[in-house]
């Protein structure tokens, strides 16, 4: 990446970054493209030359942590294929800002930013799905996508941290056992028994459900 390249990259950063921010302290509904440029430190006119509208940026950011974890995956762990170092990558970012998480599942305007986000990671499934063998296209195909997003998503991380009391490792584990088992349950081999093992998780802090 050019020092061009990176300065872009280092500005659109920072926008995306106030935005999630002011969406964390609960101050979506009053969000205005002045109050990113204050909080940036970023012109407006750099902020609209961007992104041109209020909606662009909204969009945007609501794709941000998804853009950012296909920057910092390098393959997760050993063992992981794609789906795997996706979500590892993913909840790593989502972990570090569990109170936006919160407020996306709370407000009307955190439930568009998870909207928004729907599309393209239907689009990543149905890709990834194809290479295992899966018709996407097919009901079951289309079945087994929502319920892997259910169980991959951010909703999930905060049920399991949250109202379960499972650590995010533990979270995340639980997470890509379910994801497998239900792969392998519709995929070509699922005549086979699957023999993923439950993760052991570790409770901290459980809460009555």
């Amino acid at each position: 990446m050019g020092l061009r390249e990176e300065h872009k990259e280092l500005t659109r950063r920072k926008v995306l970054g106030a935005v999630l921010e002011l969406v964390a302290e609960g101050s979506f509904d009053d969000l205005s493209v002045p109050a990113v440029a204050r909080r940036s430190g970023v012109s407006l006119a750099t902020i609209y030359r961007y992104f041109p509208t209020k909606d662009d940026l909204l969009t945007a950011a609501a794709e941000e942590p998804s853009r950012q974890a296909l920057i910092a995956d390098d393959g997760g762990r050993a063992g992981d294929d794609e789906f795997a170092a996706f979500q590892r990558a993913m909840w790593t970012s989502f972990a570090s800002n569990l109170a936006l998480l919160r407020h996306q599942i709370t407000s009307e305007a955190g439930r568009d930013m998870r909207r928004a986000r729907l599309a393209r990671s239907q689009e990543q499934l149905a890709a990834y799905l194809g290479g295992r063998g899966v018709d996407a296209e097919s009901e079951q195909g289309q079945r087994l996508i929502a319920l892997l997003l259910l169980v991959s998503g951010s909703l999930a991380l905060v049920e399991l941290h949250d109202r379960q009391g499972l650590g995010v490792d533990d979270a995340l584990a639980a997470s890509l056992w379910a994801a497998e088992a239900l792969i392998a349950a519709t995929g070509p081999t699922a005549n086979r028994t699957v023999t993923t093992k439950h993760p052991k998780h570790t409770t901290r802090n459980r809460t009555a459900p």
